[in-house]
């Protein structure tokens, strides 16, 4: 597994949890407001072997792992490295970030498991464009989100709000397919920030948006899905 950075302690990325954070390199979709855009390339960060990365984390006094990216799920060993988490110490929560693009990996990790952070980039009509790849990312994307509501896995969807690219309406909507698919519960939106990380020619006509562009909606959501804005 190519390994871009480990964070030995976060209090924010698991809501409650102390985790330790490792950061995969390598990402199969390449989002122009990507906040980790250093990591994208498939050549990025260092191999590691899953027994050293596993010493790595579970040196670290936190209650839980937050394995994030880039994309984790392009890994193929990742199910064997959660696997060896797990075994590691059973008690530990173990959160994976995913955008769902390879759910037959997402399938086999489930098991190791407790919670998946799943980014919804945009509605299914703009993926293609939004995530920049060649085919249509949307039907995979659509069997992740059900394989994790089939699950006993906490699925706790988000999307980032970019100003300039994303629309109230594109909100709403995502909204209602989650809720159509038998989804209760919180639906994360936050907003976009300029950072350190992002590209700057691909942000130029990016603006840090104010979450009263999204109050026009609110009434409209649907009842089984809890809008929670956090704007950082």
């Amino acid at each position: 597994m190519r390994v871009a950075s480990i964070i030995d302690i976060s209090l924010v990325d698991v809501p409650g949890i102390p985790v330790a954070v490792l950061f995969t390199a390598g990402c199969n979709m390449d989002c122009s407001f990507c906040q980790n855009a250093e990591i994208i390339p498939r050549k990025s960060g260092q191999e590691m072997s899953i027994s050293d990365i596993v010493n790595k984390l579970s040196g670290n006094l936190t209650d839980g792992y937050c394995i994030t990216g880039g994309e984790p799920t392009i890994h193929k060993d990742l199910h064997d490295f959660l696997k060896a988490l797990r075994l590691e110490d059973e008690s530990k929560h173990i959160n994976l970030n995913t955008q769902g693009l390879i759910p037959t990996v997402l399938e086999q990790s489930l098991p190791y498991l407790d919670s998946v952070w799943f980014d919804i980039k945009t509605i299914p009509s703009r993926y293609r464009e939004v995530v920049r790849v060649k085919r249509d990312p949307w039907p995979k994307v659509v069997k992740s989100i059900q394989l994790l509501l089939d699950s006993g896995v906490r699925f706790w969807p988000r999307t980032t709000y970019v100003g300039g690219m994303t629309q109230p309406a594109e909100i709403l909507k995502i909204s209602g397919l989650l809720s159509e698919m038998g989804f209760e519960g919180d639906y994360l939106v936050q907003n976009f920030k300029k950072s350190s990380g992002t590209r700057e020619k691909d942000v130029s006509d990016y603006y840090e948006p104010d979450f009263t562009e999204l109050e026009s909606i609110v009434d409209d959501i649907p009842t089984t899905v809890n809008l929670k804005l956090e704007w950082r």
